[in-house]
């Protein structure tokens, strides 16, 4: 709503049925009249998110240029109702800029979320001079809001979940809530740590170009003593192109399964988002390809650790992260990772035309499977199914459109036909994410009893 009340901004698809690439547009009403007119629209351009400066003459909005490529990144621009004319004001900031937006007072900045390595801070992008300067650093900022100078943010880290914090002018952050103190006051954390290793993209013979640096987040178990050996468990986030940030994962909880006695590893891999562009587009058309050897390259670099215990490895991970344990079981040699987790994970592309995101495909993966077969199959798991022999969990809600679950349910027909070991834990009333409270309990225990079951090290697992 325009600052004067007389105005609303909004998005609408003008895509006609022919259509599939649903480019958004942005267009105004005049309350009074019930006029409405097109403000921005592009060909090759969505627009998102539309915000009035405090004056009600320019709209803030985000611009993704994904005519150009669809993996390109949402940008600030800003539309001038004097001119009628909109321009990109971050195009050179390697950033994709996150809603919401929110105008300064002074009308020459805005307040926008955009992460950077594994964490999402809270900026103000300067119009003239078109720079960010951080305002709240996470950790994980997921909302905020300012009035009258005091700027409130709510923000998460893997170590304690969202907190609701006041930022006055001059003064320290300070807490506003204690809504889950109690809760936790009797909850050991394990503590974190960030590294970084060398990764895929290496040049073969070229010691100085040993591959992309890569981030992984570790997690420690609470008791954790480097003296002891201990089991090493991947967690490998969805996507492909998020990260697995310094956030309070509540469906994959990193603290909880270090409580367990894990040494918790979460690996941002190429494909991730918060890395900037080229490290975000370097998978399209390949996937798995550099994915694997990012994962992969973690492993050993965990495994040369002296507390690290190489019988007890495992993968997991759920949408394109169930996608990758599934590449893996195809790829990786037997007895490298004792057991693996495979929630709503991706198994066939062709047979996955049957979700709700079947555009997207041809994107990434580099065609549509009539039109090149082989293509679409080199990045499918089922094409590898020969090769697969490690134990298996696979999960999958009956209500999963984006990764319907006949995907889970052919992987789990596939292993058990060829006699490898696996488990089927399949919910009729869960979509892509498990959200009832009992049934989040039983799959931590599913989870982990399944680990237990496959791990050497532990009292009464199979040997």
């Amino acid at each position: 709503v325009s600052p004067d009340g007389r105005r609303i901004a909004f998005v609408f698809d003008p895509a006609s049925e022919k259509c599939i690439e649903n480019r958004l547009s942005i267009a105004e009403m005049d309350l009074r009249s019930g006029r409405v007119d097109v403000l921005l629209q592009d060909a090759d351009w969505t627009f998102d998110a539309p915000c009035y400066s405090p004056d009600g003459n320019r709209i803030a909005c985000l611009a993704q240029h994904d005519g150009l490529k669809h993996t390109m990144p949402d940008q600030l621009a800003v539309w001038e109702r004097d001119s009628h004319t909109w321009d990109v004001h971050s195009a050179e900031w390697d950033r994709a800029v996150q809603a919401p937006l929110q105008w300064e007072d002074d009308s020459l900045s805005v307040l926008l979320m955009a992460e950077q390595e594994g964490r999402k801070h809270l900026w103000r992008f300067d119009l003239a001079d078109r720079r960010a300067e951080r305002v709240v650093s996470g950790g994980t900022v997921q909302a905020f809001d300012k009035r009258a100078g005091t700027l409130v943010a709510l923000a998460e880290t893997i170590d304690h979940p969202p907190r609701l914090s006041a930022h006055l002018p001059g003064a320290e952050p300070r807490r506003i809530e204690r809504f889950n103190d109690e809760v936790l006051r009797g909850v050991a954390v394990g503590r974190t740590e960030e590294v970084w290793f060398a990764g895929a993209r290496a040049t073969p013979g070229d010691d100085a170009a040993p591959g992309d640096p890569v981030q992984m987040w570790l997690t420690y178990p609470p008791d954790f003593d480097p003296k002891k050996k201990w089991p090493l468990l991947q967690l490998i986030h969805g996507g492909p192109h998020t990260a697995f940030g310094d956030a309070f994962h509540f469906r994959w909880n990193v603290q909880a399964f270090a409580a367990a006695g894990y040494v918790v590893a979460c690996v941002n891999y190429h494909g991730s988002s918060s890395f900037g562009y080229a490290f975000l587009d370097s998978i399209t058309h390949r996937w798995g390809e550099l994915e694997l050897q990012d994962v992969e390259a973690a492993t050993d670099w965990l495994l040369k650790k002296p507390w690290a215990d190489k019988r007890r490895v495992f993968a997991t991970g759920g949408s394109y992260g169930g996608y990758m344990v599934a590449w893996m079981n195809g790829h990786v040699p037997a007895g490298r990772y004792a057991a693996y987790v495979c929630h709503a994970g991706c198994y066939d592309w062709t047979a996955m035309f049957a979700d709700d995101a079947f555009s997207w495909h041809a994107k990434e993966l580099g065609a549509f499977y009539w039109d090149d077969p082989a293509q679409v199959a080199r990045q499918s798991p089922i094409t590898y199914a020969a090769a697969m022999s490690t134990p298996m969990l696979v999960v999958h809600g009956a209500l999963d459109y984006r990764v319907p679950d006949a995907q889970g349910l052919a992987y789990y027909h596939t292993l058990k036909a060829k006699g490898v070991d696996a488990r089927l834990l399949w919910y009729p009333d869960e979509n892509h994410w498990i959200l009832k409270p009992r049934n989040s309990r039983q799959w931590y225990g599913e989870f982990l009893g399944w680990l237990e079951r496959h791990d050497p090290g532990r009292k009464g697992a199979r040997r």
